[in-house]
């Protein structure tokens, strides 16, 4: 390529030196009639061309690697005071706050932990066509000699473009129940999404899914999919769930309906309804997200989770900045006997590095009975230092 361009501008300036040279030698001996004829015919002239050189397509296939690590040092404040233990002697207590009830974190208990390690691959077989796929490490999946495991977190083939502003997706693909959401809370790390962390749904789905936008400026834009509704785990019956989601956006505002409907045998069919809304200012951001999921049964009536989720981050400068939720669960509205609760999150974010940040936070929850119900008889609070970084980023 090197040789081509520099020969093309050698023949340029030689061109160029002719031409010079031959209007010189005859501005030198002609007549004045003969130097007005040559002014016409030089104005008159079209200038000598220019060498230009194609510039250098892309080489496919092309591959990226990337992914992110987060983990805590962790100490249970608050929590089931008696101390469980395994016949070897372990402690045999919960570690970290989810959405069960019937077992609460212990009190007292500490350590260290890594909570998700992502490992991704990136390749581009073309302009249209590519490839994904995504490990997770994750310490609540373990190996059969209790080693934290690897699991298959996305697996799938893209083709963009398939119709205007819309890409094809196929395999092992996010579900699109919280992805908009999740990253607009930007602290995954910190905890999941309120959908997430209440078990309603799941992050991927084996499935075929279309994504892309109505308009030219992706103000209007939709996501559906049709999956096996098993998640992670291999199909296991004939139903399949269905979703769709109309990611809307008009400047800094953002506003995500949502809904999914599964068939399942013996009319326990479930649907799944959720709204989130987002405001970005300049260094502020408000989220707000609720969702109704309706678990239909043959007896007894239908099972209706509810909750609603409020959240904000905001930046004091490029490396700090803080963050803040509070999410209300109803684990059936439909009840007059529930324990309802309540998730409280607050922490500060530490930036020194670029993609390392290093986050102090909180993380409790309340119980609340209802009616006859019997709420568990301790609260929970857990301080973590949280430590996140990234070892590239990924190319989407």
């Amino acid at each position: 390529m090197i040789p081509k361009i520099a020969t093309g501008a050698l023949l340029t300036l030689m061109g160029w030196f002719w031409t010079g040279s031959a209007a010189i030698a005859q501005s030198s001996s002609s007549t004045p009639a003969d130097s007005a004829k040559s002014a016409e015919t030089t104005a008159t002239t079209a200038p000598p061309p220019v060498t230009t050189v194609n510039p250098t397509t892309p080489d496919f296939p092309r591959g990226k690697i990337s992914g992110y690590i987060f983990g805590d040092v962790y100490y249970n404040v608050t929590g089931d005071p008696a101390h469980h233990y395994s016949a070897a002697g372990a402690d045999s207590d919960k570690v970290n706050i989810d959405n069960s009830t019937a077992k609460q974190i212990g009190k007292d208990l500490n350590g260290a932990q890594i909570r998700r390690v992502y490992f991704q691959l990136d390749n581009d077989l073309s302009i249209k066509y590519a490839t994904r796929l995504r490990l997770e490490i994750d310490s609540k999946s373990l190996t059969s000699d209790g080693k934290i495991g690897i699991n298959v977190k996305a697996a799938y083939a893209l083709a963009r473009s398939v119709v205007p502003r819309g890409d094809f997706y196929f395999g092992m693909v996010p579900t699109p129940i919280w992805d908009n959401e999740e990253e607009f809370w930007q602290y995954r790390s910190i905890e999941k999404t309120q959908l997430d962390f209440r078990g309603i749904g799941t992050t991927v789905d084996l499935g075929a899914q279309l994504k892309g936008f109505l308009d030219p400026d992706h103000h209007l834009g939709y996501w559906g999919m049709i999956g096996d509704g098993t998640g992670q785990v291999p199909e296991s019956n004939r139903q399949k769930k269905f979703y769709l989601s109309l990611p809307l956006r008009a400047g800094d505002l953002r506003l995500e309906p949502y809904a999914d409907y599964e068939h399942v045998f013996g009319s326990q069919d479930r649907a799944t309804y959720k709204v989130f809304a987002g405001y970005e200012l300049k260094r502020t951001a408000i989220g707000f997200s609720a969702f109704d999921r309706v678990n239909h049964r043959p007896v007894g009536g239908n099972q209706e989770p509810v909750g609603f989720s409020i959240f904000a981050r905001s930046s004091a400068g490029d490396a700090l900045a803080g963050f803040a939720r509070f999410d209300l669960f109803k684990p059936d509205r439909r009840a007059a006997d529930r324990v309802d609760s309540q998730l409280w999150i607050a922490g500060i974010d530490w930036q020194p590095l670029k993609d390392v940040h290093f986050m102090p936070n909180v993380e409790a929850t309340e119980y609340h009975a209802i009616g006859a119900a019997v709420a568990p008889p301790h609260h929970e609070l857990q301080a973590r230092l949280t430590v996140y970084f990234r070892f590239s980023r990924p190319q989407s």
